[in-house]
Parts: C-alpha cells; structure tokens; sequence
C-alpha cells in the first residue's frame, strides 16, 4: 500500500540528501525524463509512467506491511484512545500554518479567517492544541497544500506519479510539496544542528494517520482485485474533493487520507 506516511522509514536533515522527499523528486526529475521519452502505444490515459509507478508501487506496499503496519498497531495497543486524539489534535494544530499561507494565497479570506481563529483557540484554550475547541464552537477544520493552490491557479496535474515511500501524487502535487516544507515554521528550528522537532512531529504525524487508516487499508487489501487501481482511483477522487473544497460528488470517499499533503 503506497502511503505518504511511510516517510517514517528514512531520517529527514534538512538539506541531506537523506530527505525523502529529496528522494522522491530525484526520482520524480527521472519521471519526467521518462515521460517524454515513452512510446505514445504503451501510454495509459492518465498514467503513461504505469509500469514504473507499480513497480514503486509494489515497494512502498512491501515496505509498508514489514515496517509501517506493525509499528502502527503496537502504537494503537499501547496507547488510550484519549492519548492519541490529543496528539492528533495536537498534530493538526501544528499544521494551521501551512494551511493559513495556502488560504491566503487562493484569496479564501473566509477560510484564512477560520485557520486562524482555530489557531488561536487551540493553542490556547485548547492547551497548546490538545483539544480542538474550536470545532466545539463551530470551526471546523478543513485542509489545503500548495497542490490545491496550484490547481486553483489554473495548472492541470499532469501524470498521475508513485512516490518512493511518499505514496500516490501527481507532476502538480508532487512539485507542491517543496513549498509547504518552506510554510511551515518548524522547518526553520533546530536542537544541536538538527531539525529534531520537525523530524518528531513527521515520525508522530505518520504513525498516527497510519494507525488510524489500519482498517480501511486492510478492506482495501483484501476486497479489491486490482489494488493499484484502486488506490489511483481514490488518490484522484479525494484530491478533487480537496481541490473543490468538499463540493466534489462522488458515492463513497476512503476513511483514510490518501492525498494528505506534507505540512
């Protein structure tokens, strides 16, 4: 199963060419590379990379079951649910400043003013972020990422892409990611020369998402007969939801975020 969070499995320096998303765009410029190249008969509508992306797509699966899922389910046994959704609202409200640049930038004034007012209310009221206080006053919480801003621009999102252990993307999405690193103040601390609080809270953000998508994964797993398929499928479907704020019609979205942007 390619997820985004199987980052967990590579140390991220800032910088280093240990980064995985370092990783993935060497391998993304090779995608390109690729692409202009490929013979136009063993082009698939949407996804002229297919061989390679399942073979990518075969590895992350592979990574994912040895490494990604029982890593996971130790943590959802070990850890009361209470504890877990603090960290989840606690991860969540680390990510508003990714969000807020991205609402100001598609001019979602009305949005931009919600990521704020959920900022403030959590981080203080709502203890640092441990409690979302404010979807208990009505803000609810929604999602953007320099790929949504870009497709609101105007920019189509090219090939459909399998990033080594950063999952389903596009040409679009996949550039995207570069800036939200930039958006995001921890990626400017340091402990000791490090970026050690920006690596805690990727190897904290991919646990948690993957724990809570164990069981949807494993339905997927086990009912689809092309998993491949169906997860570019869904990639495709929760983006234009992201893309479209939610107004995208579609009969049954993933319990898990596939799509979910690194911020």
């Amino acid at each position: 199963m390619t997820l985004e969070s199987i980052r967990i499995l590579q140390g991220h320096k800032q910088g280093g060419v240990g980064s995985p998303l370092r990783f993935a765009m060497v391998f993304l410029l090779m995608n390109l590379a690729l692409y202009g190249c490929a013979s136009r008969a063993n082009r698939v509508a949407g996804d002229p990379l297919e061989p390679m992306n399942r073979a990518i797509f075969g590895f992350n699966t592979a990574v994912d079951k040895a490494v990604l899922t029982p890593v996971s389910k130790t943590y959802r046994a070990i850890t009361p649910k209470p504890a877990r959704n603090g960290l989840r609202n606690f991860l969540h409200n680390l990510s508003s400043p990714v969000i807020l640049v991205n609402d100001l930038l598609q001019g979602e004034w009305k949005r931009a003013g919600d990521t704020t007012a959920r900022f403030v209310l959590n981080t203080t009221v709502g203890i640092g972020g441990l409690f979302d206080v404010a979807k208990s006053s009505g803000i609810e919480r929604h999602k953007e990422d320099f790929g949504q801003t870009m497709a609101k621009a105007g920019i189509k999102p090219g090939p459909y892409l399998v990033l080594p252990l950063l999952g389903p993307s596009n040409f679009r999405d996949a550039i995207g990611r570069l800036p939200d690193q930039y958006f995001s103040p921890l990626h400017y601390t340091e402990f000791e020369g490090k970026n050690t609080f920006n690596d805690s809270r990727r190897i904290a953000d991919v646990v948690d998402k993957r724990s809570r998508s164990l069981n949807s994964v494993e339905k997927l797993r086990r009912n689809a007969v092309d998993e491949y398929a169906n997860v570019r499928n869904l990639y495709r479907q929760t983006r234009e939801d992201d893309i479209k704020n939610g107004d995208f019609e579609v009969e049954a979205l993933p319990e898990f975020d596939i799509s979910s942007a690194d911020q």
